[in-house]
């Protein structure tokens, strides 16, 4: 999991870094007004196309982290079911001993 929180990391920063070297590269550029606002509209549908991706990619990675985890639960709360199924026979058990156990020891003294 931590590798997909690397992976998201390192998409956002190339994401932002693209970004802010596109800026920087159309204020520096030596053109007109008119081109330099459609190279930034331009740009802003860019951006946002990939922002949109990027939040259906993010979306998709959280619903498959939180089915791992699900999965997980259910895993561990099965375990500890059975665990305590297991416990409960196995004390039921040296309960019923003890009890036979007292019993037959009541018939010997009465004999």
């Amino acid at each position: 999991m931590a590798y997909k929180t690397e992976k998201t990391d390192m998409l956002l920063a190339l994401a932002v870094g693209a970004l802010a070297g596109a800026g920087i590269a159309l204020l520096f550029a030596p053109q007109s007004g008119e081109r330099t606002r459609r190279d930034i509209r331009r740009l802003g549908r860019k951006v946002l196309d990939k922002s949109q991706k990027l939040r259906v990619e993010l979306c998709d990675s959280i619903d498959h982290m939180a089915d791992e985890v699900w999965e997980k639960v259910q895993k561990d709360f099965n375990h500890g079911r059975k665990w305590t199924e297991k416990s409960v026979n196995d004390m039921q058990e040296v309960l019923d001993s003890g009890r036979d156990f007292i019993r037959d020891g009541i018939d010997k003294i009465r004999g």
